[in-house]
């Protein structure tokens, strides 16, 4: 890829666990980061690679630009991750971007992009719209391929934006949904969504078609799932607590979308795509929120706690316009 190529959006990510914070020092030439050193700042947010996302209308140019700062930091000093994500938007505004989306938990943290989308002139993207829609569709295809249509599906991380939504779009289409929903606004809005709530230990014991939903992870240990188990996982990290897991679970990436064409990056893309678990051939849905973005304008973008299920069908509508179907990719 030219490196003066226009870029058309960006992507703002963070380590997903220490060590790529020790890869993306090197990347930055930043020793402190390269060392592992939680002693950083503002000068550790940049640029980190590249990509080129294929669409039926042709290519989409976008950049990378990370912040320092795991998960769990991130969730811990809220004011530290708004600064850090004011300045990646400003890096991306100042390359031309014509839409920011946020990765991982950086939908979540610092009032889900709201405070950045009010220090930007450009939309702000969570991603929760295209991930909710990609893995209501994704578990259908799940269900479909194991035998599942009349076993009920269960939601780790309902309280979450996009657990509602996925809730909300596969009671839209007839589904019996189990959810983990506790404090008593979840409690109202499951019931009103008509969702069934257990605790997360009798849901999974229940259901044998799991979708992890939560941010940071993990939720529940792999000694509560059995070789009958199915689980769609959208935590980075993992749903799953480390340690043993039976042997035939399978478990499958939650918001994988197939594309029309070959992605295009330069090394340190290739770099970042492979670090963020991405299939060949594919992209997760929150990376094409941004795209949308850049494509059809602000309207594309979700910020919020709430996303409506006429939301949810104008995102799909507009991914597949593109060509990005969801698909079924085996992690475990």
């Amino acid at each position: 890829m030219a490196k003066n190529q226009p870029i058309r959006f960006a992507f703002l990510v963070h380590p997903l666990v220490d060590w790529h914070r020790r890869i993306l020092g090197v990347r930055q030439l930043h020793l402190p980061l390269a060392l592992g050193s939680e002693n950083v700042g503002m000068e550790a947010v940049g640029l980190i690679g590249r990509i080129r996302i294929p669409t039926l209308e042709g290519y989409e140019s976008g950049a990378i630009i990370s912040l320092p700062d795991t998960a769990h930091r991130l969730a811990q000093d809220q004011a530290r991750a708004a600064a850090h994500q004011l300045r990646a938007g400003e890096i991306a505004h100042e390359m031309g971007a014509a839409a920011v989306g946020l990765g991982n938990a950086l939908g979540v943290v610092a009032g889900r992009g709201t405070h950045l989308a009010e220090n930007l002139p450009i939309p702000v993207s969570t991603g929760h719209s295209s991930t909710a829609w990609t893995c209501a569709r994704i578990t259908l295809l799940a269900q479909e391929r194991h035998a599942l249509q009349s076993q009920p599906i269960g939601i780790l991380g309902f309280k979450g934006t996009v657990g509602d939504a996925v809730a909300q779009a596969l009671r839209e289409a007839g589904q019996q949904v189990w959810v983990d929903a506790t404090g008593k606004a979840a409690v109202r809005r499951a019931e009103k969504l008509g969702c069934q709530i257990a605790p997360r230990e009798q849901l999974v014991a229940r259901c044998r078609l799991i979708i992890g939903t939560t941010t940071t992870g993990p939720a529940i240990s792999g000694h509560l799932l059995t070789n009958e188990h199915i689980l769609i996982d959208l935590a980075l990290p993992p749903t799953l607590e480390p340690g043993t897991h039976p042997r035939g679970l399978r478990i499958y990436a939650g918001e994988t979308l197939r594309l029309p064409g070959t992605v295009r990056a330069n090394v340190w893309g290739w770099i970042w795509l492979a670090l963020a678990q991405y299939g060949k051939g594919c992209i997760y849905a929150c990376l094409a929120e941004p795209v949308l973005g850049a494509k059809y304008g602000a309207d594309a973008c979700h910020l919020g706690r709430r996303i409506t299920l006429s939301q949810l069908a104008k995102t799909g509508e507009r991914l597949q316009q593109l060509g990005f179907q969801p698909t079924l990719q085996r992690l475990s």
